[in-house]
């Protein structure tokens, strides 16, 4: 065998999980490490019912998995996000499931079999899951990046698997799934980077409104127009509901009752603005940059009010953000989604590191 082939075979991905049955405190505390926190779904229900399992694997930048489970909730809160910092895409494809439902703020999803889901892991979310079956494909913010329009991103984006590029992406994740143990990096690369354009695609191309002339669809295609108006133009400081209202040529006060499921126009424009600025401190690495700057960039004049509503949404400030990028606390995290791989690896036993 030639030196490139003994390399190669150096080269080659086993799986990293097969853990068929995890009980309630394994997947708690498990998920607890990896991304977020889990609730059983009611009182009554009890832990010795509860059944889970996952077949996973990692690649270079991220990792695919199989995850089952049976009722339960999950939730990531901004505190979380602020603590960890992952700054990762979760592509999600529900092979099974029943009355799943995720929840943004005061806006929800429903969650059928069929649909694949797009889950930005660095904005807050909850999912009520009945049992379920999905794969997870985890993606860095870095690998989508290039082929973003500017940095459009949905907390998470539902599109039902009917036909085109989302059929297409399932597709890929499938094959990824079951022949990564058999891939090189240099295998994977290409394929992980096909699957990032056409999820880019659909990002870029937004949620899937009917654009029916009833007033509901009207109301939703409006909100869309105002929320992407917004995301463009946060970092004017001078943004308010009188200019987006113009913008749409509607009322104040329609304006006002479009983002009444979102908690208010003010409410969305801070949530963007403070997304937005945990991305820049994240990306920074290093202390240098002041957070003034930081700042003026998502529409605050001053860095003392920035702060405060930065501490008010996260719970710690934008300095102590900057000093753990600047100390390389959480690098691997940002990356490659490693503690959530690591915890897939714990789970059986091996270690990734």
């Amino acid at each position: 065998m030639s030196v490139e082939s003994k390399n190669s075979m150096k080269n080659l991905r086993p799986e990293v999980i097969y853990r068929p049955s995890i009980n309630w405190e394994e997947w708690r505390e498990g998920v607890a490490e990896a991304s977020g926190e889990v609730c059983l779904s009611s009182s009554s229900a009890s832990p010795e019912a509860f059944g889970a399992g996952v077949r996973g694997s990692r690649y270079q930048s991220g990792f695919v998995a199989t995850i089952n489970a049976t009722p339960h909730k999950f939730i990531r809160s901004s505190q979380r996000i602020a603590r960890d910092g992952m700054d990762a895409v979760f592509v999600q494809f529900y092979d099974h499931t029943h009355n799943c439902v995720t929840h943004m703020g005061r806006h929800s999803v429903d969650i059928e079999p069929g649909h694949l889901i797009i889950q930005d892991m660095a904005e807050p979310f909850v999912v009520e899951h009945s049992s379920y079956k999905q794969m997870t494909l985890a993606l860095p913010r870095a690998t989508l990046a290039p082929f973003l329009h500017g940095d459009r991103t949905y907390p998470t984006l539902c599109i039902p698997a009917i036909g085109g590029s989302a059929n297409a992406v399932i597709s890929m994740m499938q094959l990824l799934r079951g022949q990564l143990g058999d891939l090189t990096d240099e295998d994977v690369a290409p394929i992980v980077e096909c699957i990032a354009k056409l999820v880019a695609n659909q990002m870029n191309n937004g949620p899937c409104v009917s654009f029916a002339l009833d007033e509901n669809s009207q109301n939703a295609a409006r909100f869309l127009q105002a929320a992407e108006y917004i995301s463009r133009t946060y970092s004017n400081p001078r943004l308010n509901s009188t200019e987006v209202a113009k913008h749409l040529n509607i009322s104040r006060t329609t304006l006002y009752r479009l983002f009444e499921p979102m908690g208010g126009f003010v409410a969305f424009l801070r949530y963007i603005r403070m997304k937005h600025a945990m991305r820049k401190l994240l990306r920074t690495g290093s202390e240098v940059v002041k957070v003034q700057q930081i700042a003026e960039s998502c529409g605050f004049s001053h860095a003392s009010s920035f702060t405060r509503s930065f501490k008010e949404h996260y719970g710690v400030s934008p300095r102590d953000i900057l000093m753990d990028v600047s100390a390389g606390k959480g690098q691997q995290l940002r990356t490659s989604s490693g503690i959530f791989a690591n915890w897939l690896a714990t789970l059986n036993g091996a270690s990734l590191n």
